[in-house]
């Protein structure tokens, strides 16, 4: 790229030392865009942001002797004839490209190569993912005024947020992606700075001054009593310069008391009062000043430091718990069991700005610490028997997880991610006994269609002492009544809804599980009315897929496990989905009590965090049945196959026919792999949802071309690699450099051996090769 070769001293020479400065401030609080140098006219351009909505074109052109002649619109430049500040600011932005430009050459290797990172940088092979920073802020002042300096940290590098850096000041590793640098994110501090301009604080007005000043007396109380904290909570470290500390001792805070005491059934009765300096402060005084959302209350003895975000979100919380006095003595109102957790890790999250007195509270205590944590020794072991010695450390937390939920009467969603083997801790959990009336009636699970045979196989191989009836295919209908005397019943979900009425509306299960539960995602479907219908002791639901997807999914999937936890949907989406999608700040805070509220119902375990536990390969056989239609041909296909195979064989003998044998057995497998796409689709969609990157290995060139159509028209990018593939290293390099890219179709035979594919973290096989082995190199590419 040409560049100017301006120095820092000619920027100085044009106008001097403070309009030198001037600009640098303009550069450093990020004002100035679309910086260019072209050198055949030798002009410099850019544009400087007034922060109205139009940016001001400014343009300078380097003349003999280190003079320019300036173009701005503004009024030094046009009117006094004066280099000005944005003129400067332009300048040194193309001499800091520049420099990180020069940077990028010095990496060069001694012989004239460059260095291994810096070429693959280079070339593209780095993915740049924005690092999320950490905030430190310094503030001073007193009770007039404050200044507050604020710092972005990225590990062990920190700067002033917004200043103008080197492009690579940040270019971290990620500990999980050899691929990925972590690099900085200006959005992340430009939204830091925003945050503190909403509480009223505004540049200065000295040069180079990379300080923020709120100049107000109430507006420093507001900041010192609600500003502050609400900062802190979101993780920022903030100092106060040893006067502030002072002011802000002297200065009495409300404190919100609350205290808790057990109610009948495992409920609790909450009450709260509010406290400054020893002396109780009226609820009205305290909703007054919440109502004018200030920080502090102004009372004849002086003032009240007011954390108003905090006792916003305590009353939240207790709203969003559906509690009423329901029974609760005057001035108490009470809450029932099941929002222990979600109570007590809103409180906490508070931190040391509400005090919470549990000690009459036993139950409750006992109720919000048990599924707080979900660790190997966080629940009680149960015996497990032989599926003891089969089960993984992890996979044995996650049944007695499940147990701990039954006996508590409480339902769950098992999220583990894909592989790490939902079906067998659930049925390890059903396999446990169950007393009183839940011993005499069966469990249901409802799976997809394509995986309602993998539930059988894995039932009968890992839970043979289960009595298991499949409800499935043609006349089921004279299975309906062997419904009670089964322990486990399968079904799929489009039979369920079909079957509803003779089969499973009048019955009681012990428990219904459904797999793959974003199958219930839109509340309004079909499949989600039929499984809501159902009746049952205990409730699960397992999927692969992150809960966090999309928050309306949640709802539905959680009014299916617990009817009006969450509320009805409309005042779910008022409260929780509108502010979730309008992001920003207000966006995470909602996202934050949304999943503590879910958080003790949801176990997820990811495959780094368990890797310990898990043998260097995942592999899952899915059994795929041929649709009735499909069945009907291949056994016509085969009845065909068979007589032609007969009739070579004895024409030509059998070494002289293989060939002819080899391409009847291919047609058959043709035929057989037609049952599969269904199956295939739904892992596929889990996989992509879960964030995973996969290879997809085929004999057939038509299957692959195939799916490449379907995912096409799905608008689903992938990469391809057959026989005619020119470019066989650029696809492979295009999947590997660019993470939106989720799929890779690749020819077995062509793509078996030679490529280095370390973008995927999954390999799906749809129809197995002769030869073991030719699939064991296909994985390992």
């Amino acid at each position: 790229m040409p560049k100017s070769g301006i120095t820092k001293d000619e920027i100085v020479a044009w106008g001097g030392p403070e309009v030198f400065n001037q600009g640098l401030a303009l550069c450093n609080s990020g004002d100035v865009t679309d910086v260019a140098y072209d050198d055949e006219t030798l002009e410099i351009s850019g544009k400087i942001d007034r922060g109205d909505g139009w940016a001001m074109p400014v343009s300078l052109k380097l003349e003999a002797k280190g003079r320019i002649t300036s173009h701005c619109p503004c009024y030094t430049n046009q009117k006094l004839g004066q280099v000005c500040p944005h003129i400067t600011a332009i300048a040194i932005a193309r001499m800091v490209i520049e420099m990180d430009e020069s940077e990028d050459d010095e990496g060069t290797a001694p012989d004239g190569g460059q260095n291994e990172e810096e070429a693959r940088a280079e070339d593209g092979d780095f993915i740049e993912v924005p690092a999320k920073p950490g905030f430190y802020a310094f503030v001073a002042g007193s009770r007039a005024s404050l200044s507050i300096a604020l710092d972005a940290w990225y590990g062990e590098i920190d700067f002033p947020a917004c200043s103008l850096q080197q492009k690579r000041i940040v270019f971290l590793p990620d500990p999980d992606d050899d691929m990925v640098r972590r690099v900085r994110s200006m959005e992340s501090e430009r939204e830091a700075l925003r945050e503190l301009e909403k509480r009223g604080f505004e540049p200065g007005y000295r040069k180079n001054d990379m300080k923020l000043y709120l100049v107000n007396p109430q507006k420093v109380m507001d900041f010192l009593g609600a500003g502050l904290p609400a900062l802190r909570r979101l993780g920022w470290r903030i100092d106060l310069s040893e006067n502030l500390e002072k002011i802000v001792d002297s200065i009495p805070s409300v404190l919100p008391v609350v205290r808790i005491k057990d109610a009948p059934g495992g409920a609790f009765d909450v009450s709260y009062a509010f406290e400054a300096g020893g002396r109780e402060i009226p609820p009205a005084e305290i909703q007054a000043a919440l109502n004018r959302g200030d920080g502090c209350i102004l009372r004849d003895d002086g003032p009240v430091l007011l954390d108003n975000a905090a006792i916003e979100t305590m009353h939240d919380v207790f709203r969003d718990t559906a509690s009423s006095q329901n029974g609760a003595g005057a001035g108490w109102f009470r809450v029932g069991a099941v929002h222990a957790p979600y109570v007590a890790s809103s409180l906490a999250a508070l931190g040391d700005v509400i005090d919470v007195d549990a000690s009459a509270a036993k139950t409750y205590v006992e109720n919000a610490s048990a599924l707080s944590g979900k660790g190997a020794d966080a629940f009680e072991r149960v015996s497990l028997g032989e599926l003891g010695k089969i089960l993984r450390p992890y996979q044995r937390t996650g049944v007695y997880w499940m147990r701990h939920l039954e006996n508590s009467s409480l339902n769950g969603l098992l999220a583990d991610e894909m592989g790490l083997g939902k079906t067998l801790q659930t049925l390890a959990w059903l396999s446990l006994p169950r007393t009183g009336a839940r011993s005499k009636k069966p469990a249901l699970v409802v799976a997809p269609t394509s995986l309602v045979r993998n539930w059988e196989a894995e039932a009968g191989k890992f839970t043979p002492h289960l009595k298991t009836l499949v409800v499935s295919g043609p006349g089921r209908e004279k299975l309906f009544g062997s419904i009670p005397s089964a322990d486990l019943v399968i079904t799929s979900y489009a039979l369920l809804q079909r079957d509803f009425e003779p089969a499973y509306m009048d019955r009681d299960f012990s428990a219904v599980v459904i797999d793959e539960a974003q199958h219930i995602k839109n509340r309004q479907t079909k499949n989600a009315i039929a499984v809501k219908s159902l009746r049952a002791d205990r409730k699960l639901a397992l999927t692969g897929t992150p809960v966090e997807n999309s928050v309306a999914d949640v709802w539905s999937i959680f009014d299916f496990l617990m009817p009006d936890y969450l509320g009805d949907y409309d005042s779910f989406r008022l409260r929780y989905e509108d502010p979730a999608s309008e992001g920003g700040a207000a966006a995470e805070n909602v996202l934050a009590k949304l999943r503590r509220k879910l958080e003790p119902f949801i176990m997820r375990r990811l495959k780094k965090t368990v890797a310990k536990d898990l043998p260097d390969k995942i592999i899952k056989v899915s059994l795929c049945p041929l649709s009735e239609e499909a069945q009907k041909e291949y056994s016509a296909a085969l009845s065909k196959t068979r007589l032609e195979a007969g009739a070579a064989v004895r024409a030509k003998g059998f070494d002289k026919s293989r060939f002819e044998l080899l391409a009847m057995l291919m047609r058959l497998r043709q035929i057989a792999s037609r049952g599969k796409y269904a199956a295939f689709k739904e892992q596929l969609s889990s996989a992509l949802e879960g964030g995973h990157r996969i290879l997809v290995f085929s004999q057939f060139v038509k299957t692959l071309k195939a799916i490449a159509d379907d995912l096409s028209a799905s608008g689903i990018r992938f990469s391809y690699l057959d026989g005619s593939t020119k470019d066989r290293l650029g696809e492979c390099n295009r999947f590997n450099r660019d993470r939106s890219i989720g799929v890779f179709l690749i020819s077995l035979m062509a793509g078996g051996t030679g490529l280095n594919l370390t973008g995927a973290d999954m390999v799906i096989h749809y129809d197995p090769w002769w030869n073991p082995a030719v699939e064991n190199q296909a994985t390992d590419r």
